[in-house]
């Protein structure tokens, strides 16, 4: 079964993890498309989530660039130290959106609540913590934007 993604966060989390791996292999779309039989435009849409596209067409792209694409369930008990690790990771997250927005630790924490950033954080925790810094923060603007948040 081929699903695909229908909300515009895990579109646009799909789209610029495929840009971000483009980009440091230093792949440009015209050669990304030529590899998989895609033209440019559609590959920029794909990295730009104007294109929902299933987690089985990402993970075709990103082994076209040889990388793997790995999704986990959620829902799942969560050791003690796991949660500790993802608590940490939350604050690390609140953190660094406080210092690109200029903005207090509380007002950042507010406002990720208040536009589903911390709940996007909590969800999707084992694969952001693996992202550098500037993609975890694309990630959270795009969907607390999404959310109506505007800072």
């Amino acid at each position: 079964m081929k699903t695909k993604f229908t909300s515009s966060s895990e579109s646009n989390i799909l789209g610029s993890t495929i840009q971000a791996v483009r980009k440091s292999k230093g792949i440009t779309q015209e050669e990304l498309g030529r590899r998989v039989g895609l033209g440019k435009s559609s590959i920029s849409k794909i990295e730009k989530g104007l294109t929902h596209i299933s987690a089985e067409d990402a993970a075709i792209l990103l082994e076209a660039m040889g990388e793997q694409l790995v999704l986990s369930a959620s829902g799942i008990d969560e050791s003690p130290a796991t949660k500790e690790q993802k608590t940490k990771f939350i604050t690390t997250g609140v953190s660094w959106f406080a210092e690109e927005n200029k903005i207090t630790f509380a007002k950042a924490y507010q406002f990720l609540l208040l536009y589903k950033g911390i709940d996007f954080l909590e969800d999707s925790f084992r694969y952001e913590q693996t992202l550098p810094r500037a993609i975890v923060l694309n990630d959270l603007s795009r969907v607390c934007a999404n959310n109506g948040g505007r800072l």
